[in-house]
């Protein structure tokens, strides 16, 4: 089984929804910012296909607390079994799904069988579920046992129902698919009232074996001796009989363990049917658990299919760009939209995970330039704050490095794939640069220095001879050898013209042997690009620093701004990720303003 559409109304915070999925997407982690609706969109698959006959809605479920208007959410599963496709079940209510995910009343010979469930709560809050067919003024309702036969099963943190053995629990429903559950259940509870462990059936002993061998195969801890027994703390009808490692319940293990636990159950009730639903997955895992988990969530036929949601840059990695799907929401109309795969966009999801969960990306072309706006993001987040003012990460602004000459086409596929894009560049490659006006048009903000001006050279322009001297000696500061860099950077400027002073690293000495200002700024430019002086993330950042000491402060409000390329491309950085300027606060104070 697969589900192939989703159509949602009015439920929570969802005014609309429709959402066609590939016709052999069996895995889908949805990504998003937060508030998005991703988890919305779990909630309605697990209660439109829910095993449960009895679903409690309250007046919040429905969009905006309007109760006027029905929450309807219609979900088309193909692929079904033969005992769903009988008379018995669906027979009568098949209907046809085309490739673009068009349901038509009956199926044609280009189009999947699938039946379309419908839930459906007015304003009385009684769920009703029916099976419907486009132009059918009635449906079939569902009962609560047809609907267990999609085996949809939520991972989140209320699992500790399916470590117990209960009519409804995932174990309950493996119990009774192999054994039958009122019998076995009824003999273990009578020999647990004498002995509990030394009396446990064999069947469920070895259940309990068997979950052990999967939980493990998961990525969980590598028990002991699991096995079945009683927790006196339950009711009768919440299940006494509950999975123990040894002499403790499983319930006290940690979330991330107990979450592994009922996926597994459900994977062995189901035998590779189930529709798994886990939300947040990497919640209560650490790196290489939650690694292989994703790996066992891809495998084929593990289960039928999978969808989860992540906030985490670490489960990114492990997955493909054509696993994610993109969730937004503006004005309660949801839209999902599927990445695809294109290359570049694989080599940022292996790189820079974290740009896949933000609104707005800032694409870096190098190390230098990546270091240089997460340091003024620093700086002008503390500004803000100290404003009571949003800072950047709670605008969803991420900055990842771009790959040099391949940042372009990395910021064009993320464009593309729906999120705003600002691209940071140096202007210094004409065949690189002869790409930003197409990207403009595509509606990526491009900020680059002018003047064919790399970053080093932006930054050189704007200073005098005492602060190009103090460039130099953050440049030996940095150097990985900082005892050797001192003569390294005397050669490399000498050989690129610099004079021969009694001071090689004094630029005040050179415009007293006659080198004009301009000219050292162009050969400490030059030689600290050419010999990658700042060519890292940290070196940067160190940049930045270096900066905010100057007079004026560049990284504020300098009196530079609007002359030179450097004041004007780190003004134009700050109003893509605020839409406004950011100024010192003492400024606004001595202004009285």
């Amino acid at each position: 089984m697969r589900i192939r559409r989703i159509d949602i109304s009015h439920f929570r915070g969802i005014e609309s929804c429709a959402w066609v999925l590939r016709p052999d997407q069996r895995f889908v982690s949805l990504i998003g910012p937060g508030d998005a609706t991703k988890s919305t969109v779990l909630t309605a698959i697990e209660r439109c296909l829910t095993d449960r006959w009895r679903v409690e809605f309250r007046d919040t479920d429905f969009f905006n607390a309007d109760v006027t208007v029905p929450i309807v959410i219609r979900i088309a599963v193909d692929d079904l079994t033969e005992d769903l496709m009988s008379l018995d079940a669906f027979g009568s209510m098949l209907c046809g799904i085309n490739s673009d995910g068009q349901l038509t009343h009956d199926p044609a010979d280009a189009e999947d069988a699938c039946v379309a469930i419908e839930l459906r709560v007015e304003d009385d809050l009684e769920p009703q579920w029916t099976a419907v067919r486009p132009g059918d003024t009635e449906g079939q309702p569902v009962k609560s046992s047809l609907r267990s036969r999609f085996g949809v099963y939520r991972v989140d943190e209320r699992v500790d129902a399916h470590l117990r053995w209960s009519r409804m629990s995932a174990l309950g429903k493996l119990t009774e698919s192999r054994h039958g559950t009122r019998s076995t259940l009824t003999a273990a509870n009578r020999a647990a009232h004498k002995a509990v462990s030394a009396h446990v059936t064999t069947e469920l002993a070895d259940l309990a074996t068997e979950i052990q061998h999967k939980m493990k195969a998961l990525g969980s801890a590598d028990f002991v001796e699991l096995k079945p027994g009683l927790d006196l703390s339950l009711t009768n009808s919440q299940g006494n009989l509950a999975l123990f490692d040894g002499s403790v319940p499983l319930m006290n293990f940690g979330l991330g363990t107990r979450r592994l636990a009922g996926a597994a159950a459900q994977q062995l009730a189901h035998a590779g049917s189930a529709i798994l639903l886990v939300d947040e997955v990497e919640y209560g895992l650490e790196p290489h658990r939650l690694a292989h988990l994703l790996t066992t969530l891809r495998t084929p036929n593990a289960y039928a299919q999978v969808f989860i949601t992540t906030h985490s840059p670490t489960a990114l990695v492990h997955l493909d760009a054509q696993d994610l799907v993109t969730v937004r929401t503006t004005s309660g109309v949801t839209t999902l939209q599927l990445l695809g795969d294109p290359a570049s966009l694989q080599c940022t999801l292996r790189s820079s995970p974290a740009a896949f969960l933000a609104k707005h990306v800032i694409v870096c072309e190098g190390k230098t330039e990546l270091g240089i706006v997460l340091e003024a993001l620093e700086r002008w987040d503390r500004l803000r704050s100290s404003d009571n003012q949003a800072p950047s990460a709670a605008l969803g602004v991420v900055a990842v490095e771009g790959g040099g000459g391949a940042a372009p086409s990395r910021a064009q596929s993320l464009c593309d794939a729906g999120y705003q894009v600002t691209l940071f560049a140096d202007s210094d490659d004409p065949v690189t640069s002869a790409k930003y006006p197409g990207l403009s048009a595509t509606g990526i903000q491009v900020i680059e220095w002018g003047n064919s001006f790399h970053t080093e050279a932006a930054i050189c322009n704007d200073l005098d001879a005492p602060a190009l001297t103090d460039l130099i000696a953050l440049a030996v500061s940095v150097a990985d050898d900082a005892e050797t860099a001192q003569q390294s950077i005397h050669s490399q400027l000498q050989s690129r013209g610099a004079p021969r002073t009694t001071s090689p690293t004094d630029v005040e000495s050179w415009i007293e042997a006659n080198t004009t200002l301009e000219k050292a700024r162009e050969i400490i430019s030059r030689t600290a690009h050419e010999k990658t002086w700042f060519k890292n993330v940290e070196k940067g950042r160190r940049l930045v620093g270096f900066l905010a000491t100057q007079p004026g402060d560049l990284l504020s409000d300098g009196p530079e701004v609007g002359i030179s390329p450097l004041a004007q491309g780190l003004a134009r950085m700050q109003h893509a990720v605020y839409g406004t300027r950011v100024v010192e606060k003492a400024s606004h104070d001595e202004s009285g303003t």
